[in-house]
């Protein structure tokens, strides 16, 4: 159950571009397990996407769907050393053999160490104010501000001034849990859409915190993505039944048919554009995932499968040139898509437990991946060569149900939520490996 919204190529928070940055996840498995149904696409118990892209457009969390900016990298000096030996002089008279000319070994340049993005220590103060498990966050830059949209298991949708750390509003509307926003900029104006276990979807104006339902499922909504079609801001959402249902945000309702995208319940959805093609890529309890043409709303290309147990969250970005599918799940695993082909590049393993958010971002000039487990644990990855950069962080006593790259003024904010009802942001360092 998660978020996105397109952003500015997966490196910006609020305007459009590549992918989004959303974060949402479901609720994590207790005994009560009728209750764990509500709670996240039967999983969790009560997405930081979750954006940006941006996201492309926005994040927000999401995936803008991505939504970071350089971090900003550190350059390590190549350390050279040289040895110049002059051949000894020739005596006076001929000698009865040649004087040998000594040549030195050269010493070894070495290999300068690898500046590698990690996380750091909680910065600042934890956010406080959900009475509940935080399932779901967006980013928004309004001006020269970053906003924070977050939605919890208590049915409030809160507003958050990153930089000084400081709740704006609290937005009531839902009579049950929110399980997904995401954040797009319509003109001057920072929107939201919201949608929750009550079945509605919600437009929120973020200035005036006022807000209006644009529809209902006929389920839970356990996700939400947006993007441009056409020059029109869409929003997809996804429910506990698998349907889809589109929304024209500039007309405020409903647009077109609800189509059956999966046979169980969608957990996730990320919306991006593959080259002029706006697309939203779903992630299912039933093990899969599929991409879906905003614009026809038919199926585009081949069913994504690879996880042995339910996908709880998916995130897309460009890597090294190409565009690349992320997903986690049930299985513990993250999986890396070809969305050409519908083929798994590779696998990277670590959380212990459900994989219920993902985010890709650029921090020190690199494309990462940030993943929030139930294990309570953020990870960085490389998605390059899939490996982790540094040692995860316990975020959260109990489950991280999202997490997300955020642009803040020349950097960027890890931003992570969870089960124990907090909102926390976490420095991002440099760190140096012998390559």
């Amino acid at each position: 159950m998660g978020v996105s919204h397109e952003g500015a190529g997966a490196d910006k928070v609020g305007d459009d571009g590549n992918d989004a940055f959303f974060k949402h996840a479901p609720v994590e498995e207790k005994p009560d397990e009728v209750r764990a149904r509500r709670k996240r696409a039967a999983l969790v118990s009560g997405t930081l996407v979750a954006a940006l892209t941006l996201a492309g457009g926005v994040l927000y969390f999401g995936p803008r769907m991505f939504g970071t900016q350089d971090g900003g990298g550190g350059t390590v000096a190549q350390v050279t050393t040289s040895v110049t030996q002059t051949a000894p002089t020739a005596p006076a008279s001929p000698p009865t053999s040649p004087t040998p000319v000594i040549t030195p070994t050269p010493t070894p340049t070495p290999t300068p160490a690898e500046v590698v993005p990690v996380l750091g220590k909680q910065d600042g103060k934890s956010l406080k104010g959900h009475t509940r498990g935080v399932q779901t966050l967006s980013a928004i830059r309004t001006g020269d501000k970053t906003w924070l949209v977050t939605g919890g298991q208590d049915g409030r949708v809160r507003v958050w001034d990153l930089a000084r750390h400081k709740s704006l509003a609290t937005m009531r509307g839902h009579s049950e849990e929110v399980y997904a926003v995401a954040c797009v900029m319509m003109g001057k104006t920072p929107m939201a859409v919201s949608g929750g276990y009550d079945g509605s979807v919600r437009l929120w104006n973020l200035k005036t915190h006022k807000g209006k339902v644009l529809g209902w499922h006929g389920d839970a909504v356990y996700a939400v993505a947006l993007t441009k079609v056409k020059g029109r801001y869409v929003a997809v959402t996804g429910d506990a039944d698998g349907y889809l249902k589109f929304w024209d945000l500039g007309k405020r309702k409903a647009t077109g048919k609800m189509i059956r995208a999966h046979r169980k319940p969608v957990n996730w959805l990320s919306a991006t554009h593959v080259g002029d093609r706006a697309v939203a890529v779903s992630a299912s309890e039933d093990e899969t995932l599929r991409v879906w043409d905003m614009s026809s709303r038919k199926q585009y290309g081949k069913t994504y499968k690879g996880h042995s147990k339910g996908v709880y969250a998916v995130a897309v970005s460009k890597v090294d040139g190409k565009t690349v599918v992320a997903s986690g799940g049930k299985d513990g695993k993250i999986r890396l898509w070809d969305p050409k082909s519908g083929k798994t590049l590779g696998t990277m393993s670590g959380h212990k437990k459900i994989v219920y958010s993902l985010s890709f971002g650029t921090m020190s000039g690199r494309t990462v991946l940030l993943s929030g487990g139930t294990d309570g644990t953020i990870r960085l990855w490389d998605p390059e060569t899939r490996k982790a950069l540094g040692k995860p962080v316990k975020a959260h006593k109990s489950g991280v149900y999202a997490v997300g790259i955020v642009p803040v003024d020349e950097g960027v904010a890890i931003v992570s939520a969870g089960k124990d009802k907090l909102v926390r942001l976490w420095k991002a360092e440099d760190g140096a490996t012998g390559s």
